[in-house]
């Protein structure tokens, strides 16, 4: 955004909340005037877009079958991907790692500005007016078209050449201003008079090779010293996880996520008004940034942003439900504890409780993936038939992060029988001593890596080297592995909780939830303790540390468990059965099995009382039947069963 478009924005006489009167769609489409309007040799800015695929005031164009928007500009500007060049958190790690090795520093910023300003890299780097030291931070901030991010021309010049090979960045733009898209058959006339651009049907276009490039990053390591190794250690690498997936192999491809097809199709620009319906992928372009979403729209006008606080809205929304529903399942169960199962003595005056959590990605790549920092992590918590909390493993407060998390870091665990360890899924790397660093360039060796692979992910692939999961994982057999057949590809992770109480409770209520965060403080503290050398770090501190930093709960589940249980029972029992006239007795299932209801019958089979199912299960008096046989009727998921039980003189 320019100057004149800041003083628009900050003068009290022109706030586009007051001069629009909250009208979203007229600030909308003011501040799209905001847009980048330069024009390349190779690039065109964002703006000069806006003309044919701005929303249509008629409502003609660029709506669904449902009336909805799907302006791929509107859907665009407040992405990550639209506002890549000033998000304050790259800049502020691009600083840092300057910082840690200064001989470094105008290399580094050649390599992070071809992803996230590629127009601007590729334009100076194409027209030959790149700098001796490639294209610096210092050129970024005097280029417009730099400064458009991951703009229209960026992604739609892409030629289909060795797309699936390339990384850091290295696109091959077309040099002839070839537009390419999804429409089998465009009409060109319009779009190449008024912008010099030619839309061209691209096949490449659909498929996941496209984004290869941004998405498959390496770096050179270096010492301690900032000398070269000679290693080269893959930091990002979405894309090969996806080619080592089931998703892959079924025609999955990146766009049909991220870019979902617009339903029934839609006209796809406002000129000419003879277009007809076509299908084409939105441009919702959402990930699971949703904190850095949040972030870059409350600090909108510092950030120079052009995104309207409803389109950042729906950007956000529309991360959370990707997240929320389309990421990955929780499935929790009761299980024998290890002294039921003979495997230790039992504690006096206590009882196990034991639970299998799996975790289950339906991602088509890693979760988390991208960039290392981002981490998942399993909250589970015990809590009486009064609410109260038994047991607590992987918490969250504002003040100190994921509870129970290890100062270096957390190790990967199949069995947790304490409430200071904690399920952590993330990629932890190591420099050349073997110490954790958040220093891309120092990365050397896997420590860690235990994000959740995706479905069909093997060893055996040829991509697997540069996507493999670390070593505790791949120790562990119940990791990427099926339950029932133990067949590799799974992309699911299952581990136990063993917990012992103290006697006295019948039955307890077990809750998992998955958690997401993309900018840990621990990824960032090392970071700030250079904020006085830094604008761009003290400036993404004060955003850090004044934002909502509360994870995004992916998944969550619940089950209450019984004392007794016993997942080799193939029937519904009583406990104790024959029980004492004023005793209580429990009913006690076979496995997982759940009661709907539950009916308790005389000797005659007549109905007494209909039980509440937690009643049931915790424990229930017999005052309403005779001394003598009676009967417990429970309806199930399965149908309806019939226990025996005998109560007692």
């Amino acid at each position: 955004m320019g100057a004149v478009g800041l003083g628009l924005l900050v003068s009290g006489a022109n706030d586009p909340e007051v001069a629009f009167h909250g009208n979203d769609f007229d600030e909308m489409r003011w501040r799209m005037g905001e847009l980048c309007t330069e024009e390349g040799a190779f690039f065109s800015g964002s703006g000069n877009c806006v003309n044919c695929h701005a929303p249509d005031p008629e409502g003609h164009a660029m709506v669904d079958e449902n009336g909805q928007s799907v302006s791929p500009v509107v859907d665009w500007q407040a992405t990550m991907m639209a506002n890549s060049a000033k998000d304050p958190f790259w800049r502020a790690k691009v600083a840092h790692e300057g910082l840690v090795n200064p001989d470094h520093r105008e290399s580094i910023e050649n390599l992070c500005t071809a992803c996230h300003a590629p127009q601007g890299f590729h334009e100076a780097h194409l027209t030959g007016k790149v700098g001796p030291n490639g294209y610096t931070m210092s050129d970024l901030l005097e280029d417009e078209l730099g400064l458009d991010g991951v703009g229209c021309t960026t992604c739609h010049g892409i030629d289909d050449i060795g797309l699936a090979g390339r990384s850091n960045g290295d696109l091959p733009i077309n040099p002839e201003k070839v537009s390419w898209g999804g429409f089998e058959d465009p009409w060109d006339g319009l779009m190449s008079g008024q912008t010099g651009f030619i839309p061209v049907y691209g096949e490449h276009m659909r498929n996941s090779e496209v984004c290869a490039s941004c998405h498959s990053l390496y770096t050179h390591t270096q010492d301690l010293e900032g000398e070269e190794t000679g290693q080269v250690f893959f930091e990002q690498t979405t894309y090969l996880e996806w080619v080592n997936s089931a998703y892959n192999a079924e025609n999955v491809q990146c766009q049909s996520c991220h870019m979902p097809l617009v339903e029934g199709g839609a006209i796809a620009a406002t000129q000419p008004n003879w277009l007809f319906n076509q299908r084409f992928g939105k441009h919702h372009l959402v990930g699971g940034n949703a904190f850095m979403l949040q972030l870059m729209r409350d600090q909108a006008v510092e950030l120079e942003l052009s995104a309207t606080e409803a389109q950042f809205d729906t950007t956000i929304a529309r991360t959370k439900r990707l997240l929320q529903y389309e990421t990955a399942q929780l499935e929790i169960r009761q299980i024998n504890g290890a002294f039921t199962s003979g495997g230790g003595a039992q504690p006096p005056g206590q009882n196990e409780w034991a639970f299998e959590v799996e975790v289950k990605n339906l991602a088509g790549h890693k979760f988390p993936s991208g960039y290392p920092s981002r981490v998942a992590f399993l909250e589970f918590v015990l809590q009486s038939v009064d609410g109260d909390t038994l047991y607590h493993s992987g918490g969250w407060s504002h003040a100190t992060g994921i509870m129970g998390r290890d100062e270096g870091w957390e190790p990967h665990w199949e069995v947790i029988d304490s409430e200071g360890q904690v399920q952590i899924y993330e990629m932890v790397v190591g420099d050349v001593m073997g110490e954790p660093t958040q220093v891309l360039e120092r990365a050397s060796v896997l420590l860690k890596d235990n994000r959740l692979p995706p479905r069909g992910f093997y060893k055996a692939h040829a991509a697997y080297d540069t996507v493999r999961f670390g070593p505790m994982a791949a120790l562990d057999v119940n990791f990427n592995h099926d339950a029932l057949t133990e067949d590799e590809g799974s992309g699911s992770d299952r581990l136990e909780y063993r917990v012992f109480l103290p006697a006295g409770m019948s039955s307890v209520q077990a809750r998992v939830r998955l958690h997401y965060l993309s900018v840990p403080a621990l990824w960032v503290e090392n970071m700030f303790e250079y904020a006085n050398e830094s604008v761009e770090i003290e400036s993404f501190q004060f955003m850090f540390e004044s934002a909502d930093r509360t994870p995004v709960v992916v998944a969550e589940q619940s089950t209450w468990a019984w004392l007794g249980f016993d997942d080799s029972a193939e029937d519904w029992k009583l406990a104790p059965n024959p029980v004492s006239d004023g005793g209580l007795t429990r009913l006690i299932p076979p496995s997982t099995m759940q009661p709907l209801e539950v009916w308790l019958l005389d000797a005659q089979g007549r109905t007494v009382q209909n039980i509440p199912v937690l009643l049931a299960m915790q424990g229930f008096g017999l005052e309403d039947v005779a001394v003598g046989p009676f009967f417990i009727r429970i309806q199930t998921e399965e149908g309806w069963r019939m226990v025996r039980g005998v109560k007692a003189p």
